[in-house]
């Protein structure tokens, strides 16, 4: 099972590094494809192999690194050209005739009236067309997103959001995400032209700030801030492309839409564990907050 030489390419990502980082402790194949090999000591010392190769190469070229691998993981990336690069990508793992490909997207895929639908819908179709063996992983919002809070949280014991605080959402642990991937990757032949929606808990904010309390021994608020604040505060993290993107969802979660309030059990059925609930979570890190 594991002599099979995994590529996770877009390994420099938190969705990335974190596989690569799995796959390593499961004493897997694995090569880490990055932009710039003199970056990634830590996946090295995971016990990775690292090779210089990305999305944004010539097909041919990318096409030539990938001959000399089995399975693929493809991170689609958080830029604003994702839907050209994961597709490229994509074409490349065609012409090396790659066995197994894996790709990340989003859980409002099929959504084309938001942007992150707009751009992950047409990676969703070049895949099954592609006539390569394929999964595709999609995934809501970040459990680990709260760490953008921690400082509110160790200050003010509130963070913050866009949304009432009754309004119920999913959102996955980047952790959750990078065992079921790994786990697909390690033996992909039952996971052949399989969508798998990667959900770690179904809950509300202010059920999150309960969770944050009992795991902290203090009492955590949630502030149902603006949509403009939000966007303010998150303009610190990630460009505006991505802001408004994230906003949207956040909208859907705001009329409970489907794509963002239907919790699977997809991360049990691959792994055989129980998912990281915030509360869970928030034991694990709470030295950060």
């Amino acid at each position: 099972m594991s002599n099979q030489k995994i590529l996770v390419l877009g390994a420099t990502g938190y969705i990335g590094s974190a596989t690569v980082k799995t796959l390593a402790s499961l004493n897997a194949n694995v090569t880490a494809g990055v932009r710039d090999p003199t970056k990634v000591k830590e996946l090295e010392t995971a016990g990775a192999s690292v090779v210089k190769a990305d999305m944004g190469q010539t097909q041919s070229e990318l096409a030539s690194i990938l001959k000399n691998y089995d399975h693929l993981y493809v991170v689609t990336p958080g830029h604003i050209d994702r839907t050209n690069l994961a597709i490229n990508a994509i074409k490349a793992a065609q012409e090396a005739h790659i066995k197994y490909i894996l790709v990340v997207s989003i859980t409002a895929a099929d959504n084309l009236e938001i942007l992150f639908g707009r751009q992950f819908n047409p990676i969703e179709k070049e895949l099954k067309l592609s006539g390569l063996n394929y999964g595709i992983l999609r995934l809501p919002i970040f459990t680990d997103n709260i760490f953008g809070n921690a400082e509110h949280i160790k200050s003010h014991n509130t963070f913050y959001g866009p949304i009432d605080g009754d309004k119920k959402l999913v959102t996955v642990a980047i952790q959750d995400a990078a065992l079921a991937a790994a786990t697909i990757l390690l033996n992909p032949s039952n996971h052949i032209g399989k969508t798998y929606t990667i959900t770690s808990e179904l809950s509300s904010s202010d059920e999150q700030a309960q969770s944050y309390s009992q795991a902290l021994a203090r009492p955590i608020k949630y502030v149902n801030g603006t949509f403009e604040g939000t966007k303010k505060a998150l303009l610190n993290f990630m460009p505006e492309w991505q802001v408004d993107g994230v906003l949207e969802l956040y909208k859907l979660i705001e009329k409970q839409e489907q794509s963002q309030v239907t919790f699977t059990n997809d991360f049990k059925t691959l792994t055989g564990k129980e998912p990281t609930t915030h509360l869970k979570f928030m034991q694990q890190f709470s030295v950060a907050f």
